[in-house]
């Protein structure tokens, strides 16, 4: 007699080689009889297809035929999360915690689903359980020293647990990355310099933390950095402690290597912009050409609102109801001012909404104008509201092609060049500094774009008033 075999084990053997499409059409004619475990392997097959509301449809049936799998009930809840469903993913987690799956990875996927529902509070209870599970763990971590951190502005409750954990590479990156959000940059270097004279693995750390404190000490970090220690990181220290003291065809040489090296990578590209305006290269105006590539566009009132003004207040109320009380995120570019924690497109509510249609014939009419022409897709969108005093950190974005800002509101009253959007000025200090060498004042309704590689921040202002923006980074499809 030839063999008997099981659909449920060819399967699963295709799908551990990477033969998901095979494994698919195996198990495809043994799912009625299957039970969960073919529901729950046909789930993970089409997440390797990339069909995750297939995915997710498979373990829904899974869960519904083995209530008391906690493992189905977890890999549902992953996936369901994935795709936005964040009330049956809360559900689906504290179900298969209530089955046993009381560990570290519900507990940060717990974590992750209340902290994007603005849950703050519960989420901060969530990612204390994931620390308590594992202190040594990057992200439980970083999630919770960033949450408290947000809701606190106090800087000793939010590395009170990194203190305390083991003192790993990613667990002091984290802390010096802590100190230097909250303004400490300083104490930021004391703290990576002490750990890199005991673990030369963190000295490219240091020497980056170094920058802006000590540029000297910073290089004497670099040459004692062992060879092998973060390679690329390393190469753009490099580049970025020759500008600061000052050695200028060094970091051009470094710069161009760099690029030539990894030409899509945008922080080499700002490195090489840096460098080349430093040594006075006429090739700088061909990458910060403000004429060509920086326009500013005034959107026309999307349908359903009679102008621009009455549209602006509306969308204006509906992001002052989503950013609540926090202070600055640590892993932003803004500082004395919220960030909201999930994505624009996010929100139903219809002025958000309306805000993506109103902003595309701006971005189009840009794109033709650098040409060629080019489809795109907006792949983030958030809203930043400043407090008085508030700025934007000089910074790139490294995930883009096009980046932009939409000012909703802005205060009345400032002086001068009080809140302008400014170009040219780097993040990482040089020798001699280089201050901005293209600037835009904003007004309400103004959508501007600007290539993502370009260094770009914004000048403090002082006022009674918050300024309100919208951000977004544009891709290509």
């Amino acid at each position: 007699m030839p063999p008997v075999i099981d659909p449920l084990s060819t399967a699963r053997s295709l799908l551990e080689h990477g033969r998901a499409a095979e494994a698919r059409a195996v198990l495809a004619p043994a799912m009625a009889s299957g039970g969960a475990p073919a529901h729950s392997l046909m789930g993970f097959i089409l997440h390797q297809l990339g069909d995750l509301p297939g995915c997710a449809a498979q373990l829904r049936e899974a869960v519904r035929l083995a209530p008391g799998d906690g493992g189905a009930q977890f890999a549902l809840a992953s996936i369901l999360f994935r795709l936005g469903e964040e009330t049956e993913a809360e559900a689906a987690t504290r179900r298969a915690i209530a089955l046993g799956l009381d560990d570290i990875h519900s507990a940060s996927l717990l974590g992750r689903i209340l902290g994007k529902q603005g849950r703050f509070a519960q989420a901060e209870s969530a990612w204390r359980k994931a620390v308590a599970f594992d202190p040594a763990s990057p992200q439980a971590q970083r999630e919770l020293a960033d949450l408290v951190w947000m809701q606190t502005g106090d800087i000793a409750r939010a590395r009170a647990a990194l203190d305390a954990a083991p003192q790993s590479h990613e667990i002091v990156a984290i802390t010096v990355r802590l100190l230097q959000a909250a303004g400490d940059e300083a104490g930021a270097f004391a703290l990576a310099s002490a750990r890199a004279e005991r673990d030369p693995g963190l000295r490219v750390l240091a020497a980056r933390a170094g920058l802006r404190v000590d540029p000297a000490a910073a290089d004497r970090h670099l040459a004692a950095a062992p060879p092998d220690a973060t390679p690329g990181l390393r190469a753009k220290a490099e580049i970025e402690v020759d500008l600061a003291l000052g050695r200028i065809a060094q970091a051009v040489k470094r710069a161009e290597a760099q690029h030539a090296a990894r030409p899509n990578d945008h922080h080499a590209t700002a490195l090489l912009a840096m460098a080349w305006r430093l040594a006075g290269d006429p090739r700088y105006g061909g990458l910060y050409d403000y004429g060509r590539l920086v326009k500013s566009f005034r959107i026309d009132p999307p349908e359903g609102w009679n102008s621009v003004e009455d549209y602006l207040a509306d969308l204006g109320a509906a992001l002052d109801t989503i950013h609540g009380p926090l202070t600055h995120p640590v892993t932003q570019s803004l500082r004395h001012g919220s960030q909201t924690t999930r994505s624009l497109m996010d929100y139903p509510d219809p002025a958000i909404r309306a805000l993506f249609g109103a902003i595309d014939a701006p971005i189009r009419r840009h794109i033709a104008a650098i040409g060629p022409p080019q489809d795109y897709r907006i792949a983030s969108a958030w809203s930043v509201r400043l407090n008085s005093g508030g700025f934007h950190v000089d910074h790139i974005h490294p995930e883009g092609w096009l980046s932009s800002a939409f000012y909703v509101r802005t205060p009345k009253g400032i002086q001068g060049d009080e809140g302008a959007l400014k170009f040219g000025e780097p993040g990482p200090p040089t020798l001699p500094p280089l201050g901005p060498d293209h600037l835009v004042r904003p007004e309400p309704g103004m959508l501007v774009l600007f290539p993502a590689y370009m260094w770009h921040g914004t000048v403090p202002f002082a006022s009674g008033e918050r300024r309100l923006t919208c951000a977004f980074d544009i891709v290509k499809r």
